[in-house]
């Protein structure tokens, strides 16, 4: 009697689940044809439209945008990334949107984006360290930490190396790396040349007309390291210094330089 009568009661449970289940299913039928119908359509028009006039009394407004660390970057560049108007419904601001389009600026690295409320957004910017100045196809760009050009051909920076050449700019974050192992050489240094995408020359004292030191393609530490061992050759008037060699250091003075080019 007992089984009968247990079996009976898990009968009525399932039949009762069952009951729940198929209502469900047509409330949730309803609902759905509810929502896309022209009524939902226009329910959830006047829904946004409640929320918007709820935000606007309750002045959750946007009404000012605070700024750090920018140097290079400028509140018009900012204002013109961001298209944000004041006024504008401070919970309707897209903070990875707004990310997103100051990451694409040239010389921001990284942005945070917060949203103080009733009315304020917090911009905290990272911006891009120029290492060296590229010069290409009579173009001059900045390179960041990670040899990537900044898009940025009006920028003006100071007191980096100008390097030259189509693969340069790969190059350079191993190249500064190298030289600053060595500072006596490193703060002569003014340029350095790629020499058919395999090597550097590195041009000291004067851009332009100053001792030009060959590397070799490998080993570049290791040659650095030989001349910094004859450092003094840096004080006598040569005109070439040549690297290339790893049993040997050839040398070439302006005088003979100069002999060669008035015989011409």
């Amino acid at each position: 009697m007992r089984r009968i009568k247990k079996r009976k009661h898990t009968q009525k449970r399932m039949m009762s689940w069952r009951y729940y289940l198929a209502a469900m299913v047509v409330l949730g039928g309803i609902c759905l044809g509810f929502w896309v119908s022209p009524w939902g359509v226009y329910c959830r028009t006047q829904v946004s439209a409640l929320w918007h006039t709820i935000l606007e009394k309750s002045y959750l407004n946007l009404g000012q945008i605070v700024l750090e660390g920018h140097q290079r970057t400028t509140k018009e560049d900012i204002n013109r990334a961001l298209s944000l108007m004041q006024g504008t419904p401070i919970l309707d601001v897209d903070l990875k949107k707004v990310r997103n389009s100051l990451l694409a600026l040239p010389w921001v690295k990284d942005v945070s984006v917060e949203r103080y409320l009733p009315n304020t957004l917090r911009l905290v910017f990272t911006e891009k360290t120029p290492i060296a100045l590229w010069q290409y196809n009579k173009r001059y760009l900045p390179l960041d930490e990670e040899g990537q050009p900044i898009q940025d051909p009006k920028a003006v920076v100071s007191n980096v190396l100008l390097v030259v050449g189509q693969d340069a700019p790969e190059h350079t974050p191993d190249l500064i790396e190298a030289l600053e192992s060595f500072p006596d050489i490193r703060v002569r240094v003014r340029s350095a040349v790629r020499v058919g995408n395999r090597r550097w020359t590195l041009v000291l004292n004067d851009a332009e007309n100053g001792l030009k030191i060959y590397l070799p393609e490998e080993g570049m530490k290791k040659a650095l390291a030989r001349l910094e061992a004859q450092k003094e050759l840096l004080k006598r008037d040569l005109d070439m210094i040549d690297l290339r060699l790893e049993d040997r250091l050839l040398v070439r003075s302006k005088t003979l330089t100069q002999k060669r080019k008035e015989a011409q």
